[in-house]
């Protein structure tokens, strides 16, 4: 478990979120894949957490697969995905840069607001292990908390727009969180191999706490 923040164990043992699935994540999913035979769809969520996303690529029929670095994560998730009769799911307890899929294994891979919360470092690893377990022509769609982001800059500087130790705002005691300009998150993906990348923003408060959100859609 080597970029795995242990902080995020503790995290998941003592919270409840994440049951219903991201909008954006639905959008992405519908607009690629819906037309096609979903069970020949093999799609990663990368990061699951307690398994809201993955919830919703099982039971629209997908071929899923899914990890987190969290073993109460993974072990809630599948409480829930059993409790709604969803048993055809792959899971695993794995570190984002040590995943031990095949080369070219996947149609897709969501990553919906997990691998930005490392150092820049683990993220290039990440990029690379998501580019070299997608099928050619594979997409990977990916989030992330933007510099305008309420948190930016409090706590511990690691690096250039990376911190630890966050005590306010939308990421306070989330463990390490990088927060990406749109060009910076544009360059890392091209120097991963990406291609026809397209970032979508988005600018809004949650309880008054400010939010800027980068939404990246990618392909192999």
């Amino acid at each position: 478990m080597k970029s795995f923040n242990e902080e995020w164990e503790q995290i998941h043992q003592s919270m409840e979120w994440g049951k219903y699935p991201s909008e954006n994540v639905i959008r992405f999913v519908a607009r690629n894949y819906y037309k096609r035979d979903r069970k020949h769809v093999r799609i990663l969520d990368f990061g699951c957490g307690s398994g809201a996303n993955t919830w919703f690529l099982a039971r629209e029929g997908f071929d899923t697969y899914a990890f987190d670095g969290s073993k109460s994560a993974v072990e809630k998730a599948k409480a829930h995905l059993q409790a709604e009769g969803l048993s055809n799911v792959h899971f695993d307890v794995l570190d984002g840069t040590e995943i031990l899929y095949e080369n070219e294994f996947f149609d897709c891979v969501i990553d919906n607001v997990c691998i930005y919360a490392n150092c820049l470092k683990y993220i290039n690893e990440m990029y690379a292990n998501v580019y070299r377990i997608l099928k050619p022509g594979g997409k990977f769609f990916s989030t992330c908390f933007g510099t305008g982001t309420s948190g930016y800059g409090e706590g511990e500087q690691i690096e250039k727009n990376t911190f630890c130790n966050i005590s306010k705002g939308a990421l306070a005691d989330r463990a390490v969180a990088h927060f990406f300009t749109k060009s910076e998150l544009k360059t890392l993906a091209g120097e991963a191999g990406f291609s026809n990348i397209i970032i979508d923003e988005m600018t809004y408060t949650d309880n008054g706490i400010s939010i800027e959100m980068f939404i990246m859609n990618a392909t192999k």
